[in-house]
């Protein structure tokens, strides 16, 4: 034990703090002495870690000051020993502690940077007080040496006579440690921000994909225009419709825009027919519409071996948009759901349209009459639900009947 001289000296030299000399019990002073005491003398037997004792006032957990710092922190901090809590509250850049891992192999720091740890201080204090202990590690950067960190380990004791706590700790200095986990730690970082611009070109690089995707497709739906002015006015009307119908069908936004993006290309086939069958002004002959049929499967050739979602779905309703519920379409003959949804939807609103629309060899119908022909073909060319769906939508199919009709 540190002989009574000894602790004189100190008291009389080294000791800045308050409680000793001021208007506290006498069980505060006899108890902060003692502590001194023993913490001069595990500093004398050559112990590794820095002790220290801290004290605030209860209603004062800004302020801050030291009993006992440790002969060895007010030399890392290069300032006096009265200066130890005015330096080290200058000094921190932040502080890390590690809260209990939600599983076994999460551990995770949280850190308080020097910006928010002034107004995180009563918070703190509150906690640990509470806990009746704390543990965290401080990176501390003096204005003329090279950074540090110290683990601080303390227990925290309430003096309520005296509206006093303590904090009786030991500060280990782990710079090596965690000078290796903040390297760790920006290297995530760094990683993190690479993977994120990587990320970021691969998103922009799809949209410039889609775009051209897009490109390709309104371009070649246009191509069919120059062919047939009649095909070029149909296809804006038709992706509408779909979409309306596609939407009630319950499809996702995503799929839903796919359907209104792919619906254009239904009759891109029409390209591959000759002017002779395809501009001709009257009805057509048996044998010049089953050449006017291959458009179909013709459309379905050009938009064959894309790897992308939107021209798959372009080729599906370019092949099966003339194939019928009961069986009795074309190209295939197929029937029921066997028929790819966007197909039969695009079905309902090709016919439609095409009912509702001027020909040479035909006026177009009124919008009552039109409505009135898809109900009936409902279970034999259409799907049934989907008609259902046509006629609870068919105010907003007349929005876009009327605002076309008016151009």
């Amino acid at each position: 034990m540190i002989n009574d001289r000894r602790f004189t000296d100190f008291l009389h030299n080294d000791y800045h703090g308050y409680i000793l000399n001021g208007d506290y019990s006498d069980a505060l002073k006899a108890h902060v002495r003692k502590a001194i005491a023993r913490f001069i003398d595990l500093e004398l037997m050559g112990l590794s870690a820095i002790p220290y004792i801290a004290a605030w006032h209860m209603d004062e957990a800004h302020h801050i000051w030291y009993e006992y710092s440790g002969f060895r922190l007010s030399a890392l901090l290069q300032c006096e020993p009265g200066e130890t809590a005015r330096r080290l509250r200058c000094c921190i850049i932040d502080r890390c502690t590690y809260p209990p891992p939600q599983t076994e192999d999460q551990i995770k720091p949280e850190i308080i940077d020097r910006r928010l740890l002034t107004n995180a201080r009563w918070r703190i204090r509150g906690q640990v007080r509470q806990r009746g202990m704390a543990e965290a590690i401080y990176k501390i950067a003096p204005p003329e040496a090279a950074p540090f960190w110290l683990k601080d380990q303390a227990t925290i004791e309430t003096h309520n006579n005296d509206q006093i706590c303590l904090s009786l700790g030991l500060l280990f200095v782990v710079t090596k440690e965690m000078r290796v986990e903040e390297e760790l730690r920006q290297a995530k970082e760094e990683l993190r921000l690479h993977r994120d611009h990587l990320e970021s070109l691969v998103e922009q690089r799809t949209v410039e994909l889609k775009k051209a995707q897009l490109e390709i497709v309104y371009r070649l739906a246009r191509a069919a225009e120059f062919r047939d002015k009649w095909t070029g006015i149909h296809i804006n009307k038709i992706s509408r419709y779909c979409a309306v119908i596609g939407r009630g069908s319950g499809l996702s936004s995503y799929k839903n825009t796919l359907l209104f993006q792919a619906a254009p290309m239904h009759d891109i086939g029409k390209i591959g027919i000759s002017d002779q069958i395809l501009l001709k002004p009257s009805r057509l002959t048996t044998n010049e519409f089953k050449l006017m049929q291959t458009h179909s499967r013709i459309g379905a050739q050009l938009l064959s071996g894309y790897d992308s979602e939107l021209l798959r779905v372009a080729k599906n309703i370019a092949l099966t948009h003339h194939e019928k519920w009961d069986g009795s379409g074309y190209p295939r003959g197929m029937h029921g759901k066997n028929i790819p949804l966007a197909g039969r939807i695009t079905a309902i609103c090709d016919v439609f349209d095409a009912l509702t629309s001027f020909r040479p060899y035909k006026k177009p119908w009124s919008f009552k009459q039109a409505v009135m022909e898809i109900k009936k073909g409902a279970g034999s060319h259409f799907d049934p639900r989907l008609i259902k769906i046509f006629l609870d939508h068919a105010q907003q199919i007349k929005e876009i009947y009327d605002f076309n009709s008016k151009r």
